[in-house]
């Protein structure tokens, strides 16, 4: 499985973490030390965009779920953009669907921060 490459932006309210390779429980921490900073700064508008992650474990799925909630209950959220067929078999198999907002592209995750 290839490294996870982290690469964290922001664009006006929102924040766009970039991830690129598997997202494992070695890779995990360094996401959740992102997230966790983007939360502390009250950045709680993020998404997560999953166009180049060939990997996510359940775990780590779980811990974005938590992230999430905790997003929700500070007027944010995390969407999740890009899943390939693979990853989005999982999120779905797992039940994730239900609780993760996801879209299909970038600019739609977006838009949905600001209308609401």
């Amino acid at each position: 499985m290839r490294e996870c490459i982290i690469k964290k932006e922001e664009a006006d309210e929102l924040d766009i973490v970039r991830l690129d390779g598997a997202l494992d429980s070695y890779s995990f921490p360094r996401l959740e030390t992102t997230l966790n900073g983007l939360r502390d700064s009250q950045r709680n508008r993020v998404i997560l965009d999953c166009g180049g992650l060939d990997y996510i474990s359940s775990a780590a799925l779980g811990a974005l779920i938590g992230f999430a909630r905790r997003a929700r209950e500070n007027g944010g959220d995390l969407k999740l953009v890009r899943l390939s067929p693979k990853i989005y078999n999982i999120v779905e198999l797992l039940g994730f669907h239900k609780i993760l907002e996801i879209h299909s592209e970038l600019d739609e995750a977006a838009a949905k921060f600001r209308n609401g």
